[in-house]
């Protein structure tokens, strides 16, 4: 894999980002204690919300309206956090975390309070009468329907996205289908794979015992942290991480130094380096290329083919990563 397609995030980097996170996290907890309403007795002995707000060093007087609206917008921004965060120590955790995600970790909060916002007019507006004041609306049920769609944003959009084309119907032929950036979940995967002449994989011309792992190794170049293993034909033989490699030599307990069939003996490691990873033919859609990689265990890669079979010479690779972009969009 070249460089310039998979550059890992540098330790200073990947630092402010989890800076980031952590204030994140004080600041949306911080103002949604501040925010959320509590009733005091109002005129004719009525139960309404507090007008003062504290926050920080502010204190002034909001309309029960306001204060609603601020804590919709607020919950959507925490809601769309904790899917971040997610995101952000599962790909740390797996040593996948690659800098051109930066921008998409410190914007999606914004997204979760756009999208709750849109929500909250729509709940707002079709499900309650116009007459109905703030304060008699229960602040739970709008705060967790925010926190919901900030955490499930894609799910919200595809759910306004089905309500809006069952209402505005329009005729075939017009539209998506006279452009041609439709999503990339519905093109081909041979339009958007990494083709075989930019993949950096060992060619197996040894037998395997004749192998050393010191020579798989030396794929991993700054930016490299799979190596495809290729027989004499093309075809894929296994596919490496750079963790799985590491913890084997880490663990190896022989005398003279580990080959490839010492690695691909044990039979945990030949699970991870054989059975791992989904072949798809170059026609298949990248959504469906997805859904298979997802469906089977502990496999990050998919490697394309002609017909989709492992013994047919490598045409391509998609990486989880590379995939992982279709469910962020």
């Amino acid at each position: 894999m070249t460089d310039h397609l998979m550059k890992p995030a540098g330790q200073l980097r990947t630092t402010l980002i989890g800076l980031y996170m952590i204030a994140m996290a004080m600041l949306l907890t911080y103002i949604v204690f501040c925010l959320f309403p509590e009733r005091v007795l109002g005129e004719n002995n009525k139960m309404v919300w507090n007008t003062v707000l504290k926050i920080f060093h502010y204190e002034g007087a909001v309309s029960a309206e306001t204060r609603l609206l601020l804590l919709v917008m607020t919950m959507g921004a925490l809601g769309s956090y904790i899917h971040t965060a997610t995101s952000f120590v599962s790909y740390v955790g797996n040593r996948s975390f690659i800098k051109s995600w930066t921008w998409w970790y410190v914007l999606r909060p914004f997204i979760g309070v756009a999208l709750a916002v849109i929500f909250y007019f729509v709940v707002r507006g079709g499900f309650l009468s116009a007459g109905t004041d703030a304060s008699d609306t229960s602040p739970y049920g709008f705060a967790a329907l925010a926190g919901l769609v900030g955490m499930f944003s894609k799910q919200a959009t595809d759910k306004l996205e089905e309500l809006f084309s069952d209402l505005l119907v329009t005729r075939k032929g017009g539209g998506d289908q006279k452009r041609g950036d439709k999503l990339s979940a519905n093109r081909p995967v041979g339009d958007l794979m990494i083709p075989r002449s930019m993949i950096k994989a060992f060619k197996l011309v040894d037998p395997e015992a004749k192998t050393a792992l010191s020579d798989l190794e030396a794929i991993l170049a700054p930016g490299i942290t799979r190596v495809p293993i290729v027989d004499t034909s093309g075809a894929l033989r296994y596919l490496a991480h750079k963790s799985v490699l590491s913890e084997f030599k880490a663990n190896w307990q022989g005398t003279a130094p580990p080959t490839l069939a010492d690695l691909s003996g044990d039979p945990k490691i030949h699970t991870l380096i054989y059975d791992a990873t989904v072949f798809v033919a170059e026609t298949v859609t990248a959504g469906e290329a997805k859904a298979r990689m997802d469906s089977e265990r502990d496999c990050q890669d998919v490697i394309v083919t002609k017909n989709g079979k492992r013994d047919e010479p490598v045409l391509g690779w998609l990486t989880n990563i590379e995939l992982g972009k279709i469910s962020r969009i």
